[in-house]
Parts: C-alpha cells; structure tokens; sequence
C-alpha cells in the first residue's frame, strides 16, 4: 500500500504526541503517507522532529460549538485538500466531528478508534443515553471502528454497531522498545534521588490526565488514610494537563491539603521521562471511572511495577485479579486502600504480580503488535473494496 494517504484527526498534538506518536510512525514504516490533523497545543515540533507530517486546525477538547462548527469547516476542507484515502478519528470529540466531516469530505474510507466508549456499565440516565448516543452517531457516519478493549469491540457486536467486517480489535499497545526495564540499570537509585525519594521509601504512583473520572479524589482518600498506617510510604502523582479548561479538571494541590499528604507526594506534569518514572514506584494504581485499555497500566506493567486498578472495563483486561494485578471497586475507597495495603505488606507479592503483569502486557499489548494488526485492517479495507463506496452499515 505503498503512498496511501492516512490522515489521523486527533484533538490536541499532544495527544498524538504522547499516546498515537509510535503507531503512526509504524504505519510510515509500512509505506502509508501520514499526516495528523490536530489542534496545536504546542507538540507539533515534536511530531514534525519524529518525521510526521502536521495540519494544525480549531479543536477544543470539550463541547464549544462555535469552535467545533470552525473545526468541521476546517476539517473537511484539509481532509479534501490532501486527497486524503483514509480518514482515522480518535475519541474523545473525534467521536462527533471526524467521521461527519470526513464524510462531506468524500474520503474513500472513514474510521475510527474507540478508546473507551463515553460510557460504562455504571453509567445510567440521561448521561447514558446521551453517551450511547454519540457513539451510534459516530457508527452511524463510518465505514470502520475500530477497538482497544475486547468488552467494547464484544458489546458492538452484540448490539450491531456495524455489520461483523467493519469493526476491528486491535487492541492498545506500549513501545516496547522503549518501556523495557532492563534498558535503565540504575536508574531507580538516580532518579528516585533526583526526586528527593530515599531508597526505603515505598512510593504509590498514578499517572493520568488531572480529570475527575480518573479517580484523583479516590486517590487522595486513599493516600491520606495509608499515610497514617504506613509512616514510609510516599506518593508520585504524574499528571497530564490539556491546554484548554476542563469542565472536570481537579486541583492536585487542595486534593493533597486536604487528606493531609502535601509533605509526602512528588507532584509532576508533561514529563517525558516516564520509564524511569515508573521504575521509581513500588506500586501503580489508578482509580479510574471509565477506560478503553489504560495506557498508563500497560506501561507500569512492561515496567514490572505491581498494578492496583478499579474493577471497570479496560483495566479488567489488563489486570487479571490476583495473577497480574488487583482490582478494587469502582468508587470504593475502602476496597482501594485494602488492595493497596496488602500490595505494602508483601513484598513477595509485588515481585510476583510485577512479574506477571509485565509478562501480560509483553504478551498481548505492544505497539508492534497493535501496529500490525492495524496495517493488516488497512490493508484489507483497501484490497478488498470496504470503503465508502460500497458502504452499508
């Protein structure tokens, strides 16, 4: 598939910067023509260094309609500019602008990846019809969907999303060639000093976005009431901010106040350094409410840190209760603070759990991997004639 062109539609370069940057390098190495089409919150350099090809246009994050009424002009017309053959938008607003305007764009083939669907199991009401909603407008106006959590990709199947060729697990994946622990002798020791973490302490890290559905109250709950039991244990907060506000942005700061922890947590955002982060941590955890494949678990799980996550979709993928990690309820900090409490006091246990999740995730979530199950999905879209032409739901 030599010069075909693929356009990515991601709402922030960092985004594509941070989590797409790898696979679409891979899918360049493979002979396809990438460009990412973004809003510029500063990571385009960075992409453009990686060799990526970078269209800047009007994103915002969240629901703005003027905004996304500049954002679907602009898209389209970049999309037929560049004679764009594949059209692939990512959640979350990719979800209700990237496939319409691809669409009136007349791209050959539109896709798009579900990182998550905007809803869970526990979500009810309004909120889930409205989120179930947005997800069949998405389906409704692409050609493809493609997955990363097998529950999502069983769940549109089950509910006839799309007819059983056009929807696609492909899964999530990591660097491996990057997150490989045996890459960073010493590092522990140097940056954990770096940090102004001592060696006997036990550090509980989380990395996410610094967003309410990612837990950060559930954590802080938990970090003050394992603070008081474990005199050791200290916390590495890494998290990720967008450039634009967030409706449920959280302040890290008056979370740690508080639960009384500001003097035992490390608190760092937009860090590049994250293998040698990870190995600083004695566990990992994130108390998430909704996931698709949690890159943060895959990436403390190549690094062999033992893992601790809410017992949602996505996370139940990637941590099998008791062989590779521990679930905890949603929501429940009581559940939180006993699986981490048990992870503190076994030794044993964090080296097995470590290693096993590390073996997991090796196994079934790289980025090769990922990255080649989808050039093979192109690839048969394209030799097989499944794009917008012929297209029926």
């Amino acid at each position: 598939m030599e010069g075909v062109r693929v356009a990515h539609v991601v709402p922030t370069d960092r985004i594509a910067y941070l989590l797409l940057r790898a696979r679409l390098l891979r899918l360049q190495e493979a002979g396809f023509e990438v460009s990412v089409v973004c809003g510029d919150v500063g990571y385009g350099e960075r992409l453009e260094e990686c060799g990526l090809r970078v269209l800047h246009i009007p994103f915002a994050r969240e629901i703005a309609p003027w905004t996304d009424l500049r954002c679907l002009r602009s898209l389209r017309q970049t999309l037929r500019r560049e004679r764009v053959e594949i059209a692939h938008s990512h959640n979350p607003k990719g979800t209700l602008l990237g496939p319409l305007a691809a669409r009136l764009a007349g791209v050959p083939v539109v896709a798009h990846t579900v990182h998550g669907f905007l809803f869970n199991e526990n979500s009810k009401g309004l909120h889930r019809l409205a989120a179930v909603g947005a997800e069949r407008w998405c389906a409704g106006w692409c050609d493809h969907l493609f997955f990363q959590s097998g529950e999502d990709f069983d769940y549109a199947r089950k509910r006839r999303f799309k007819k059983q060729e056009r929807l696609h697990l492909i899964g999530n994946g990591i660097d491996e060639r990057r997150f490989d622990r045996d890459g960073y002798p010493q590092v522990r020791r140097e940056k954990r000093r770096e940090l102004g973490l001592e060696e006997e302490q036990l550090v509980i890290g989380m990395v996410a976005r610094l967003v309410r559905e990612k837990g950060y109250e559930e954590f802080f709950e938990m970090a003050g009431r394992i603070a008081r039991e474990f005199p050791q244990v200290h916390f590495l907060i890494v998290g990720i901010t967008e450039a634009e506000d967030q409706s449920d942005a959280v302040d890290p700061q008056r979370l740690m106040e508080e639960n009384g922890v500001a003097d035992r947590c490390v608190l760092l955002e937009q860090r590049s350094d994250m293998p040698e982060l990870y190995l600083c941590m004695d566990v990992a955890v994130l108390p998430s409410h909704r996931e698709g494949i949690p890159r943060a678990l895959l990436e403390a799980g190549a690094m062999g840190v033992p893992m601790a996550a809410s017992a949602i979709r996505g996370c139940r993928e990637v941590i099998e209760d008791g062989k590779t990690g521990l679930l905890f309820g949603l929501k429940d900090v009581d559940d939180f603070v006993g699986k981490v409490r048990a992870l503190l006091g076994d030794g044993e246990m964090r080296r097995r759990l470590g290693e096993a999740g590390r073996a997991h995730v090796l196994e079934n979530y790289t980025e090769g991997r990922t990255a080649e199950l989808l050039v093979g999905c192109y690839r048969e879209i394209l030799e097989n004639g499944l794009t917008s032409r012929q297209r029926s739901c």
